[in-house]
């Protein structure tokens, strides 16, 4: 293997090369069975349950379903619905319509490596291998197994977006013709970062606190030119917080003309979950404000404290460096 291929070209030069080759060869590319591809939507949803049946104890929710067939017929789809709806479901579902000796893969763009480490725990469950791509483990020996077809998920920080390995690896027909779908997770992210881009963001507070500023950079602005090389392969974006015009600005980021997404939108909503806003008068370091809203362990043992989650406006204040 050459290392240098894919890295001294530019993304226009790599995206036509791949797009040639693939039309020239069309055998090359890994896609679903054509009797699958043949069936009805009715004849699917019996299809897509038996294999839902074959891997997992509940069956798929009726807008999931609505998803995964409209992957399978090659529909790029973005899906609007809250946490809890099960929308990472979706491309494992896809991902067992493959047959696995064929070694299918789907790549994942994630805003955070934490993100990449969560799910990677959660395809070990599911029995996939999978992989979440970072600055410490993102070499050679990993590589060639990314392009072996060893890993069925391959997850992606977007600050690696524009590593030179990466690239190599995207652009590599070895990983073009094993590559059945591309996720988007949080990709509201992609407006935040166009506005950070452009500018505007400086009127936005909110999102410069979340972490140490550098990490959010606007790499998924190339990101429309990754994606036109991956000719066929549908994408898949998921997100529970996006305005309508946070939808306009992503799709002409990513190059997708809004009449080839297929919107698929769930509830935003979660009822069951109670806001309470307590405004702080200590700081955040001493804990002081949590005994206000918890009492003292004294009267409330740790057991009994519900799950929590604290927000913080730089990384330092989270004790996590």
């Amino acid at each position: 293997m050459d290392s240098n291929d894919g890295e001294d070209k530019s993304d226009d030069e790599n995206v036509k090369e791949l797009k040639n080759s693939q039309e020239e060869n069309p055998k090359a590319k890994l896609v679903l069975n054509q009797e699958i591809r043949d069936m009805t939507r009715g004849e699917l949803f019996v299809h897509i349950t038996a294999v839902v049946d074959r891997y997992y104890s509940e069956t798929l929710k009726p807008l999931q379903m609505q998803t995964v067939i409209n992957l399978v017929h090659r529909q790029n789809t973005f899906v609007l619905a809250g946490t809890g709806f099960g929308k990472t479901r979706i491309a494992e579902v896809y991902w067992h319509l493959f047959p696995a000796y064929k070694k299918p893969i789907i790549l994942v763009l994630n805003p955070l490596d934490t993100l990449g480490d969560n799910q990677v725990a959660e395809k070990k469950t599911a029995k996939i291998n999978s992989v979440n791509l970072t600055k410490m483990n993102m070499t050679p020996a990993v590589e060639k197994k990314v392009l072996r077809g060893d890993y069925g998920f391959v997850y992606l920080p977007e600050v690696l977006l524009n590593n030179p390995m990466f690239r190599r690896i995207f652009f590599d027909k070895r990983f073009q013709s094993h590559l059945v779908m591309t996720v988007v997770d949080e990709a509201h992210m992609i407006y935040i970062w166009g506005l950070v881009a452009s500018g505007l963001g400086k009127k936005i507070t909110s999102h410069l606190k979340l972490q140490d500023r550098g990490i959010f950079r606007p790499s998924y602005g190339d990101l429309g030119a990754r994606l036109l090389a991956a000719h066929g392969v549908p994408i898949l974006l998921l997100s529970a917080t996006c305005r309508p015009i946070a939808i306009d600005k992503i799709l002409g980021s990513l190059k997708v003309l809004p009449e080839n997404m297929s919107f698929v939108r769930g509830e935003l909503t979660r009822p069951e979950i109670r806001l309470i806003r307590v405004p702080m008068e200590s700081s955040l370091c001493s804990c002081n404000d949590l005994k206000r809203v918890f009492g003292p362990q004294s009267e409330i043992a740790d057991t009994k404290i519900p799950p929590t989650l604290i927000y913080s406006p730089t990384r330092n204040l989270t004790w996590q460096g």
